[in-house]
């Protein structure tokens, strides 16, 4: 609700973060620091770090701990290691390469599709410049193997002073978010912190040079307050003792940076210059505009609201810097998160699910090889000193096939030898079946099936059902693509951020039209006035590779029915949905084009022909209208002269319609036969040839063919339709119908 200015009491700075000023830095950085390491020493972040880096050494190949190879290697066993893990998260990261999809940008308001144009031409250069499908296929496998995939959308003015669109992938395990948020890819997060490990000294101080009259020590930029030793992140030291004088460039810090968002005091005030416009003030702004509306002896008209302000602070053993985040009502990171651990609060990807199955099908496989390694030759049971000729020698080379075993003279022979062999051990029962078990199990945890992986070997299997199949295995993987879906919405408004309020006016962006792509300059004034909303789509890429693929399939199955009836106009737009390469497509549709501006001599003869052909039949129908009309005319004129109608001069060599003929012979031996034909023949005048042709015909059918029957049949067919019967209201339905009955009246007469 709008009130007076006069009637709120509030004043002074809200907060000294918010107004740029930071009153207390050491309260700042006890405050930052306390909220980073409560995150970072969470539970729920502790656990999700130790399984993270389990799941990404599982997808490199490494799924045997420490323990269990050494258990193996105690045991004489062989390591064998089959990666199917990695092959698994190689597929569905494929899919999302194969499927890449574009965000497009709509304005809410009616007339203005150039902008939508613009804008999203903009965002396709902002995301080429940086290569951000590379860095964003990157965090989706980061999402694949752990649950979460991270990048930093932002404006690199280290080589460029305009700035260098960047999107960058960051490595997971270095990122520290919001304990409290629950939602996917953490929308609801109001901070996070980017742990740097092993920063260069003097990158660090080129970063936070601090003041120049008490610049910063080397010890104020390391973080020695974060990591965990059970962890393997011990903090790093810069003890001269330990590196030595000469190599101090080498030394190497932790830096976090930190983002978080706070709620302000804000005003939305009626403009006093423009009642229709409504600005919304910070307190300082506001207070200031109050006092100009009082000195003019007037007042303001406002509502107090909150709004979000973005912050970011860089801190090692100090606060070393705070400022304003580097986009405006953005977060710079942004998250994509898999499935959730209600219970743990975290997020986990597919890996998690095949560590088991992947555990046990390598373990059993190590110990198949052990017992076929072990069974490979059968031992023997030997009476000491009465089998073999030197019994050590013996022992040794008895298991080698290249060595000459020697034993002692009647050994082998006679009733009673000195050996027997030992029992073979044979393989557990049902051992094959629970290896086999463990590597399906693999395609049923993760929902990756063999049409996916490309493994399909049923060479009998319709491609219908394997299209199916590949369908079915995608729709369980659907929330992992449909947390890249949002994140594509939330780092699209983040770089429309990005054009709107940091990249230069008339910057140069990439225009790629139906001809060839084209540079423009990106005019801010045209595209942001400052009401217009856009709203962000994400929507599949006509030129991913699957998608191609598919619409092609498609346009396959229905051009034979319809290709002979398109305009070359549209084979070019259906030319860009084919799989040839680009500039295969580039060929064809100039040669189209060229064919178009030079026609074909043998079509244009093809043409000519046709069209003198259709000028011969059309000149033919108009000279017979044209004779049937002076011959009508002629016969109406002959009426009036009695003698030109004898033995039926006028019409004795027409060739009239069939029913028509019929009458003019059936009139021929009347009397007046002449006259009453000419009647019918003048009626084609008024009511058209088919008419009176078909009241001929109707006559005859009827056994008549008089001039008055079929001019009365005419005269009928002009009438107009009888009206539709009108339906009796309820009120006016007679409840004694009428009836020829004269003994009612008496008996009405009685009760009078």
């Amino acid at each position: 609700m709008l009130k007076e200015a006069d009637s709120y009491q509030g004043g002074g700075d809200v907060d000294g973060e918010a107004g740029g000023k930071v009153k207390d830095a050491d309260a700042l950085f006890s405050r930052l620091k306390r909220l980073v390491k409560s995150d970072y020493n969470s539970k729920g972040q502790v656990a999700w770090r130790k399984e993270a880096r389990e799941d990404f050494d599982f997808d490199a190949g490494e799924q045997l701990n420490e323990d269990d190879k050494a258990i193996l290697q105690d045991a004489k066993r062989p390591i064998v290691i089959f990666n199917r893990v990695g092959t698994t998260v190689d597929s569905v990261s494929g899919q999302e390469v194969g499927n890449r999809q574009e965000v497009q940008f709509l304005p809410r308001r009616q007339g203005v599709v150039k902008k939508n144009e613009l804008l999203t031409s903009a965002a396709k250069w902002f995301r080429q410049q940086c290569d951000a499908e590379d860095e964003e296929s990157d965090a989706f496998r980061d999402l694949v193997v752990c649950g979460m995939g991270w990048t930093e959308t932002r404006l690199d003015y280290e080589d460029n002073p305009e700035g260098d669109p960047k999107v960058d992938r960051v490595d997971p395990l270095e990122m520290v978010w919001d304990s409290g948020a629950k939602k996917r890819n953490l929308v609801d997060n109001r901070r996070l912190a980017h742990i740097r490990r092993n920063v260069p000294i003097d990158e660090a101080r080129a970063l936070c040079p601090g003041d120049t009259d008490q610049p910063f020590e080397d010890a104020d930029y390391n973080v020695s307050w974060i990591g965990e030793e059970g962890e393997n992140e011990k903090p790093h030291h810069n003890d001269k003792e330990e590196r030595g004088e000469d190599d101090e460039g080498d030394k190497c810090v932790t830096l976090v940076r930190v983002q978080w968002w706070k709620r302000v005091p804000a005003y939305l005030v009626l403009d006093p210059t423009n009642p229709e416009n409504i600005l919304t003030l910070g307190q300082d702004e506001f207070n200031a505009l109050s006092e100009k509306a009082k000195l003019a002896g007037g007042s303001l008209r406002f509502t107090k609201t909150t709004r979000k302000i973005y912050r970011q602070a860089y801190l090692g053993n100090v606060l070393l810097e705070v400022g304003d985040a580097p986009c405006k009502g953005h977060f710079s990171f942004k998250c994509m998160t898999g499935k959730r651990d209600r219970n743990k609060n975290t997020f986990f990807g597919i890996v998690r699910a095949m560590k088991d199955s992947a555990r046990w099908s390598n373990k059993w496989m190590s110990q198949t090889m052990h017992i076929m390694n072990t069974t490979a030759k059968g031992g023997i049971a030997v009476e000491r000193g009465q089998f073999f000729d030197d019994d050590g020698q013996g022992e040794a080379s008895w298991a080698h096939q290249d060595q000459v075993t020697r034993l002692k003279p009647g050994a082998l022979s006679g009733a009673n030898p000195k050996y027997i062999a030992k029992p073979v051990s044979q393989f557990p029962q049902g051992s094959f079946e629970l290896m086999q078990y463990a590597v399906q199990s693999h395609r049923d945890v993760s929902g990756v099936n063999v049409e996916i992986l490309g493994m399909q070997s049923s060479a009998g299997q319709a491609a219908s059902l394997d299209l199916q199949r590949k369908q079915s295995a995608l729709t369980i993987l659907q929330p992992l693509f449909d947390s890249l879906r949002r994140y594509r919405k939330e780092q699209g408004r983040l770089m429309l951020c990005i054009i709107e309020y940091y990249i230069p006016d008339g910057t140069l962006v990439k225009i790629e039209g139906p001809e060839e792509a084209q540079f423009v300059p990106l005019i801010k004034k045209d595209a942001f006035d400052g009401k217009t909303q856009y709203d962000v789509i994400v929507d599949q890429s006509a030129t991913s590779a699957n998608q191609k693929e598919l619409t092609w399939a498609m346009l396959q199955q229905i051009l034979p029915v319809i290709g002979k009836m398109l305009p070359p106009a549209t084979w070019l737009a259906l030319l860009k949905y084919s799989p040839l390469p680009t500039s295969a497509q580039k060929d064809i549709s100039d040669s189209i084009e060229k064919s178009q501006q030079q026609p074909d001599p043998e079509q244009a003869a093809r043409d000519a022909e046709l069209k003198l052909e259709n000028d011969k039949a059309q000149a033919k129908i108009a000279t017979t209208r044209l004779s049937r009309t002076r011959k009508l005319r002629q016969c109406a004129a002959r009426r009036r002269r009695r003698r030109s109608l004898r033995n039926g001069a006028p019409f004795k060599d027409w060739v009239l319609p069939a029913a028509i003929e019929r009458v003019r012979r059936k009139l021929a031996g009347a009397d007046d036969g002449n006259r009453q034909m000419v009647d019918i023949l003048n009626a084609v005048l008024t009511d058209g040839l088919p008419a009176v042709e078909a009241a001929c015909a109707e006559a005859i059918a009827h056994g008549v063919h008089s001039a008055d029957v079929v001019l009365n049949i005419l005269a009928r067919q002009r009438d107009p339709a009888p009206p539709a019967n009108i339906l009796t209201p309820a009120a006016l339905t007679l409840r004694h119908a009428p009836i020829a009955d004269c003994a009612r009246y008496d008996n009405l007469r009685r009760t009078i």
